[in-house]
């Protein structure tokens, strides 16, 4: 198998992988916002997740199912800020693994 061919596979391994994870998260979001009271305190993990969704999409991916089970579980406020993180670590984890395959392909890292 070639280079090519096996980052073809790798790219399409960690989309199956994450696909559906981010189903998983969607009925997630659905729950915690149905149980979600602003006048309770909020979620300190949900400003965590939001944080790293930008600065390490993986982690953000984490830190927003944590985050929205724990806003399910007390009804604290923050699942927006949750979903929202949960929408952005997806999409930039997702950038990046094309960014990968794309620099494979053409031979950008060699």
């Amino acid at each position: 198998m070639n280079s090519t061919a096996s980052a073809v596979v790798v790219f399409v391994v960690c989309v199956a992988i994450l696909v559906p994870l981010f189903l998983l998260g969607v009925r997630q979001s659905k729950r915690a916002l149905a149980v979600s009271d602003d006048e309770v305190g909020s979620s300190f993990l949900s400003g965590v997740a939001f944080v790293f969704a930008f600065l390490a999409s993986p982690l953000g991916i984490l830190f927003s199912h944590l985050a929205l089970r724990e806003v399910t579980f007390t009804g604290r406020s923050g699942a927006r800020l949750s979903t929202a993180a949960l929408y952005i670590a997806y999409g930039l984890t997702v950038v990046q693994l094309a960014l990968l395959l794309w620099g494979s392909i053409t031979g950008y890292f060699h």
